[in-house]
């Protein structure tokens, strides 16, 4: 092990009050000599993808909230879904066109 750092992620309400998963990521030197990358971070892919704030799970549910009340009265959302009209918005843009 080489370093650590620490990570926050959001993810989806708990009793409808926010939740904030906190991780304690350890960074990695690579030993063999061809390796192109000297350090690397421990991956969860399966929680949130590099660089997230959100869970996968919960991009997931304001995904569907977006799809289901693009731009709708914040008072629809469920408590512990309440983002701004443009998190909902970016995440329904990043979905690939149908075809």
């Amino acid at each position: 092990m080489h370093d650590h750092y620490h990570r926050r992620s959001k993810d989806l309400p708990l009793a409808e009050q926010g939740f904030v998963i906190r991780l304690v990521v350890r960074r990695f030197i690579c030993g063999a000599a061809d390796c192109p990358r000297r350090t690397f971070a421990e991956p969860f892919s399966r929680l949130a993808a590099p660089y997230a704030r959100f869970t996968t799970r919960l991009n997931r549910a304001l995904r569907e909230w977006g799809l289901r009340w693009p731009g709708g009265p914040a008072a629809v959302r469920p408590a512990g879904l309440r983002r701004g009209r443009m998190t909902l918005l970016r995440r329904v843009m990043a979905l690939p066109d149908p075809q």
